[in-house]
């Protein structure tokens, strides 16, 4: 069952994600609000950061066994390569491979605007990396 289909899912959304996201987008340049779209049974968040000189196009979706499972956040902006890449310019936020236990995801703590903060923070990381050949955040291992 999905985000959408179930009732604990469609109460989670109405109560806490779109509240979060609506209290985001308050005062924002219509530029950078995130933008909410239904993509075959996930929500796909659409948006821009400009953490420091370039703007980027991203893309959030929350699967449907959201917030169980992390957001996955991909860069639509096109992007040279990176070691903190993964395929199709899918940001590494989550340590990958991890358990609910050791995961930097905490489903019982974060929205999915937490997903976009740390998307802005993995950007201002890659321009500094692309400046200093250094990554300055420890690798999630």
């Amino acid at each position: 069952m999905g985000l959408l289909d179930s009732e604990a899912g469609k109460r989670r959304l109405l109560t806490v994600e779109v509240p979060v996201i609506e209290r985001y987008n308050e005062g924002r340049d219509p530029d950078y609000k995130i933008v909410l779209v239904r993509q075959a049974g996930s929500l796909l968040m659409r948006y821009r950061l400009k953490p420091t000189h370039n703007i980027y196009q991203l893309e959030t979706r929350l699967m449907s066994s959201y917030p169980a499972v992390p957001p996955e956040t991909r860069v639509v902006t096109p992007l040279r390569h990176c070691p903190h890449l993964l395929e199709g310019q899918t940001m590494c936020l989550w340590r990958q491979g991890s358990s609910r236990h050791t995961s930097r995801w905490d489903p019982a703590r974060f929205t999915c605007v937490f997903a976009v903060q740390a998307a802005w923070r993995w950007l201002a990381c890659y321009e500094i990396w692309h400046q200093t050949g250094e990554w300055p955040l420890p690798e999630a291992k």
